[in-house]
This record gives structure tokens, C-alpha cells and sequence, in this order.
């Protein structure tokens, strides 16, 4: 991981209103696991004799690391994530709770996908915010960042290079696990670049 940039945030920057992932809401940023919702509108096979529907091509997993500088060849990796709630940076206030976003970054030649493990499948576990590329400076155009409540049976890709904040859980739990797919080669600068917000903006989450 590699900061690049550190931007400071006015107090005029209007909050982000999160609102519940779907495919569609996501579309703009990667492809979303959600079979309630894709079940009619998916291609589909059946499988297992039988036994299961399989629904195709959900979301893409890419590795374009033959791209990168360093000329390094990156290899597909599961790892798990387990984290906590991020409670300094979710506040009480009147009439609402917010989230103070901090911190945005990209994996510039991967896809990434998270899954969570254990959380119910209609509870609200995890915030998911992404913001555009602006293509002057190819940082993240954090006034146009885009946030999403995600519910235990869904889980998000990230297209490559998408700009979004590390895993944010939300709830009463202590932590939640993400089995994690990402192609990494070790090299820090190709595998992950984060911009850094100060104080940070506001994330509307009730």
C-alpha cells in the first residue's frame, strides 16, 4: 500500500447519502453478488443434477498486472479479512448516525471481491462507498463518492482500479469475516494506492 496523495476536505463538502446495494446502484463501480435480486434477470443453468440453479458469469475476476511497470506477474489470492467497526469514526448526531470517510484507494490492475462470512442474510453488516476517476488527475473525485448498505448475503467486486474505502463494517457485532479474491505481486505501488481525506467527509448511514 502506497499513500499518494493526502487532500483536505472543506467544511462545504455536502454528506453522502448511503443507500441499499443492488446490482444495479453498483453497476457504475464493479458487479454485485446478490442472488435474490439477479434470480430473474441473470442467465442460469441448471446444475447438481438437478439440486441447483447456476447463474452465469456474475462478475468478472481480472489480472492485468502484465501492465504494471515493474513488469512483475501478480497471482490470484484468497485471503480473509476479518474486521472490526470502525467506532471512532461513526457518530450519533442529531436525527442521523454518520460515518467519517478517511481514506480511499484502488488496486490499479485487479479486480478485488469480498464476501462475508457469517451475518445474516437480511442484516445490514458492511458500508461500501466508491468514488469516479477524475480524468484530469486520475485521483478520486471524492464530491461525487457513492455509498451503499450492504446486507450479510451480498457481496461486491470491485472493477479494476475503482476507487473505494477499506471494508467499513456496521452493526452490533464485534467483527465480520471477508473471504477476499485479489491478484497481488508484492509489489506495494501496483498493488494498492490510497489517498487520504483530512478531517475526511461525511457519510450519511439512517
Amino acid at each position: 500500500m502506497v499513500v499518494i496523495r493526502t487532500v483536505q476536505v472543506g467544511t462545504d463538502v455536502q454528506s453522502i447519502k448511503a443507500i441499499q446495494l443492488t446490482p444495479e446502484s453498483f453497476a457504475k463501480f464493479g458487479a454485485v453478488f446478490s442472488a435474490d435480486e439477479q434470480m430473474s434477470n441473470v442467465s442460469q443453468t441448471s446444475a447438481n443434477q438437478g439440486t441447483a440453479t447456476k447463474l452465469l458469469k456474475v462478475a468478472p475476476v481480472t489480472n492485468n498486472s502484465d501492465a504494471a511497470p515493474s513488469g512483475k506477474r501478480a497471482t490470484a489470492n484468497w485471503n480473509i479479512f476479518r474486521c472490526s467497526p470502525p467506532n471512532h469514526l461513526i457518530r450519533q448526531e442529531v436525527g442521523h448516525t454518520t460515518y467519517l470517510a478517511k481514506v480511499l484507494e484502488r488496486h490499479p490492475y485487479t479486480t478485488q471481491t469480498f464476501v462475508p462470512m457469517g451475518r445474516d442474510a437480511h442484516e445490514i453488516g458492511f458500508l461500501v462507498i466508491c468514488a469516479p476517476d477524475d480524468p484530469v488527475d486520475h485521483l478520486p473525485d471524492f464530491t461525487k463518492a457513492e455509498a451503499f448498505l450492504c446486507r450479510g448475503d451480498q457481496s461486491v467486486t470491485y472493477g479494476v482500479a475503482t476507487w473505494h474505502a477499506p471494508m467499513i463494517v456496521i452493526g452490533p457485532h464485534d467483527h465480520l469475516d471477508f473471504a477476499v479474491l485479489v491478484h497481488e505481486s508484492g509489489v506495494p505501488e501496483e498493488d494498492c494506492q490510497e489517498v487520504t481525506y483530512e478531517p475526511g467527509f461525511k457519510v450519511l448511514l439512517s
